[in-house]
């Protein structure tokens, strides 16, 4: 881990986090990928100008963020986690977004229902919304460092848990062993839309998320 910088982003890293988000990790996520959104993003552009933006740039404007940069190329992002302050999103107007991207709110409603991780705790906490490492980097810490260090940044924060959707069996595994502990999990090919369509249709039998908690 040496060879990598974890630190906060600024504004003139959104460009290269975009790069990142759009043309590597998004394009792998399982929620995205299955839900449709991978291939859509690919069509639209793969940049931060897209109209797909506007969501990522106001999660990095809250200052949640942590950037992993290799040493010797420090204009190129390695990894990333996304967070944000957790949020009960009820009223959320998610009709702005295509049906794909609804269908991953939804779903991930439906993991979350029944578990007010804020009441529990009795304070704040900080949502891992997008943990991710470029494709050639994984399988060298940089996701654990990503994830420490966002739990020390919740707590200099004085919130009370960090929580994630993790939709990979490394990010679960990873998890476990980070003391997180799992509220619910769902397969996707278990969730239907309101019209009774699949909410993620290239799903396979193995694909599912869990919502996890670490309280802190």
């Amino acid at each position: 881990m040496d060879e990598y910088i974890i630190s906060a982003p600024n504004e003139t890293h959104y460009e290269a986090i975009g790069k990142f988000l759009f043309q590597d990790y998004l394009q792998r996520e399982r929620c995205c990928v299955t839900s449709g959104l991978s291939a859509e993003l690919a069509e639209r552009g793969l940049e931060m100008t897209s109209n797909a933006s506007g969501e990522i740039i106001g999660a990095l404007q809250e200052g949640f963020t942590l950037i992993a940069v290799d040493r010797k190329d420090p204009g190129t992002i390695v990894g990333v986690a996304i967070n944000v302050k957790a949020k009960d999103d009820t009223e959320l107007d998610i009709t702005k977004y295509p049906e794909s991207r609804q269908a991953i709110i939804k779903f991930v409603k439906q993991l979350e229902e029944g578990h007010d991780i804020t009441k529990e705790c009795g304070g704040e906490g900080l949502y891992l919304w997008m943990l991710g490492v470029r494709q050639i980097d994984c399988g060298k810490g940089i996701a654990r460092k990503l994830t420490e260090k966002s739990i020390e940044l919740a707590r200099q924060q004085n919130m009370s848990f960090i929580s994630s959707i993790a939709s990979c069996a490394e990010t679960v595994h990873l998890f476990e062993n980070m003391g997180f502990e799992t509220k619910s999990e769902m397969k996707f090919q278990e969730f239907f839309m309101d019209d009774n369509t699949p909410g993620f249709p290239h799903a396979t039998s193995l694909d599912k998320a869990r919502f996890t908690v670490k309280i802190l």
